[in-house]
């Protein structure tokens, strides 16, 4: 009877050794590099440095491998996986901090400085570990970064219970249904169902949106802008006037509800009448045609411009004046003729007039004397006697005069307008036989005895 206990007793024993010698396993971790630190994941208790051998009992386990200046790694370990494992270890010379969503701000821990944005270059010379993670429309979130990263990091952030609107253009004011003002853009909206708001912004259509539960924040939200028009002008500077009303200088901005007519003027331009409406581009270029003013110069210089028939006095040239139909013009100058001529639109934009001196201008009193004096002075031939010098004679262009003396030789001389004033011509001595000239009107040639 006691041999049967015994025996099942035998029994069990060797079942359990043989169920414990089953389920107890050695695996060796193997890492490149080298000496790397093997850690329990559940417990961060130290198993020992690479290469280093694991007892695994029955289950899994999952341990890390860390080394300084590397990034750290998971490894599961299983009775029925491979009794060696080799870990290979990516050098750690950056490491990113990212966000869900992207674009989130980094201030340090209890601080208000900002170190930058997601995605961030982590620098683990810093000494630094804490950041404030905040994004519009999702709820601060303080991270640390962990000693022995597997890789880049994230940092998830949870929605507020309220939606940002922002707007195009910036600074949009918000009204609820009660028409209280709320703020401006960017600003929080409680995420609540049927919440209606109004944005307002001068110069822009008045909007009306829902934001509910599901609105994506940040809500962006875009005015459209009411019809200003904006005039230029060639040349610039022109004045608009509206009804008799001067409303501004182009480049003139204007909000345009209905049609209105407007005048564009310039001085030295030609006004121009043009309507603008809602539905007009937004900008209108209206361009001027000058006015055909003319400047008149006379040659020489100093003459005066008188319209055609000398009684009415323009001014003295260089004279300006605006021709705007062909006219009839006269230029008038002390000692030369009066000039007339026509302008038109069409003419150059500068003119200038010659003159002609006029004849009695030149005109010279001339004192004709010669040496000895007494002679007799005639028209060239000695046909007819003039007088005898000392002779004064008025001359408008070159004359030729003949002087005769007894006991002298006949002289032709030739005097003009630009001859000096008084002239004196020596005569000489005669020395042919009888040494006696006289003139022969018959023959206009003189005769010597």
């Amino acid at each position: 009877m006691k041999s049967k206990p015994i025996k099942n007793l035998l029994i069990a024993t060797s079942l359990l050794a043989a169920f414990f010698m089953a389920g107890c396993a050695p695996v060796t971790v193997s890492s490149i590099p080298s000496d790397a630190s093997l850690y329990y994941k559940s417990s961060d208790k130290l198993a020992g440095s690479t290469p280093a051998k694991v007892m695994l009992y029955a289950n899994a386990r999952e341990v890390v491998v860390r080394k300084d200046g590397y990034f750290s790694k998971t490894v599961l370990l299983s009775t029925v996986g491979p009794k060696e494992i080799e870990v290979e270890l990516k050098r750690r010379e950056r490491v990113l901090l990212l966000s869900e969503p992207s674009g989130a701000e980094l201030f340090i821990e209890g601080q208000d400085k900002k170190v930058g944005r997601t995605p961030y270059l982590i620098d683990y010379d810093k000494p630094y570990r804490t950041f404030d993670v905040r994004s519009i429309g999702y709820v601060n979130q303080t991270y640390t970064l962990p000693e022995d990263p597997e890789g880049n990091l994230v940092v998830r952030l949870e929605r507020e219970a309220s939606v940002i609107v922002t707007s195009k253009p910036k600074n949009v004011e918000i009204y609820g249904k009660d028409g209280q003002r709320l703020g401006v853009t960017p600003f929080a909206v409680p995420a609540v169902k049927n919440n209606v708001i109004e944005l307002r912004k001068e110069g822009y259509y008045v909007l009306e949106v829902s934001v509910g539960p599901e609105t994506e924040s940040p809500f962006v939200v875009e005015l459209e802008r009411q019809p200003i028009i904006i005039v230029y002008s060639e040349p610039e500077d022109a004045v608009i006037v509206h009804r008799g009303v001067t409303l501004g200088k182009t480049p003139f901005r204007q909000l345009v509800k209905e049609d209105m007519d407007v005048e564009v003027s310039v001085d030295r331009y030609y006004s121009k009448h043009i309507t603008i409406a809602p539905d007009s581009p937004r900008q209108v270029t209206v361009k001027l045609d000058p006015k055909p003013y003319i400047t008149v110069k006379s040659n020489p210089e100093g003459g005066e411009l008188y319209r055609s028939g000398g009684v009415e006095l323009i001014g003295k040239m260089p004279v300006e004046i605006l021709v705007e139909k062909a006219a009839s013009l006269e230029v008038h100058k002390p000692g030369y003729d009066i000039k007339q001529f026509m302008l038109s639109p069409d003419s150059t934009r500068e003119v200038t007039v010659p003159l002609v001196q006029s004849l009695a201008s030149l005109e010279k009193t001339i004192l004709i004397d010669s040496k000895p004096s007494g002679a007799l002075v005639y028209r060239p031939g000695g046909a007819e006697l003039i007088g005898k010098t000392p002779l004064e004679q008025r001359v408008r262009s070159e004359r030729t005069f003949e002087l005769q003396l007894k006991g002298f030789k006949t002289k032709i001389v030739t005097v003009a307008p630009d001859s000096a004033k008084n002239i004196i011509f020596a005569l000489a001595k005669d020395e042919s036989a009888g040494n006696v000239t006289i003139s022969d009107p018959l023959l206009n040639t003189p005769s010597s005895f």
